[in-house]
């Protein structure tokens, strides 16, 4: 092993030593450090990254806030993509990416996904848990759109809360929306063709012998990765993600 190796090696122990001493104390990441993550965290941005790699076969890809890599990776490795190109604001995590997930049809490069635009550029663009950590949201939509192919897909996720708001308990991020006050913001840039819910939890529909017999802990359902087909009334979800497939307007 060359000591360039060794330094990169080196690098990344330390990196991911810190994620997971960020997860021990605070209890908290701002960036998604594969395997070092609780599992609840882990599979979120697993089933979102699975998703998009089945259509990711010859394509050019933009993963925009791509943090550590990983999901990066999965498009590229096992989705067989033409090309990803991977921004994130982050050089240590655009450094650990490229030595722990570095694949010949992958390019990374720091950069602010509030600022990045390539004219009709890339097939597919993906968004996963960025848009709340920015405060020019609506600029990098705007972006977004125009980087985006005119037969492109956008995918874009957040977390739903009750009603919009900006002091979220979530130190990182700016800006939190409402299920259908995201829809709004989403659909001045782009058409939304299909919305997937992700970790939701809400309350089932009481039956005359549900109220009788039905145990506390049965109170509740889960959907863990589902397209949205009002299977559930938004405002008794108690927590939980949205991901929207988009396509350009």
């Amino acid at each position: 092993m060359t000591n360039e190796l060794i330094q990169e090696e080196l690098f990344c122990l330390k990196f991911e030593n810190k994620a997971l001493a960020d997860i021990y104390f605070r209890d908290e990441a701002e960036r998604w450090v594969y395997s070092y993550m609780h599992d609840i965290t882990e599979k979120e941005h697993l089933d979102r990254y699975n998703f998009v790699k089945e259509i990711a076969k010859d394509k050019r890809v933009l993963d925009i806030a791509c943090g550590c890599g990983y999901g990066s990776y999965l498009i590229a490795k096992e989705g067989n993509a033409k090309h990803v190109e991977g921004i994130d604001l982050n050089e240590d995590s655009i450094r650990y990416g490229n030595h722990r997930f570095g694949e010949p049809n992958i390019v990374r490069s720091v950069g602010d996904a509030q600022e990045f635009i390539k004219e009709e550029e890339f097939d597919f663009i993906v968004s996963f848990e960025t848009i709340e950590h920015l405060p020019k949201y609506e600029q990098f939509l705007f972006n977004m759109s125009k980087s985006l192919k005119e037969d492109g897909s956008f995918f874009v996720s957040t977390p739903i809360v009750k009603q919009t708001h900006t002091n979220s308990k979530n130190p990182y991020h700016v800006i939190e929306w409402s299920f259908d006050d995201f829809h709004k913001l989403i659909e001045k840039y782009f058409n939304i063709e299909a919305i997937y819910l992700q970790n939701i939890e809400f309350k089932k529909k009481k039956t005359f012998f549900g109220k009788l017999f039905q145990k506390k802990k049965d109170k509740y359902h889960k959907i863990e990765f589902e397209k949205y087909t009002q299977q559930c009334d938004i405002d008794k979800i108690k927590e939980g993600y949205q991901m929207l497939v988009c396509s350009k307007k």
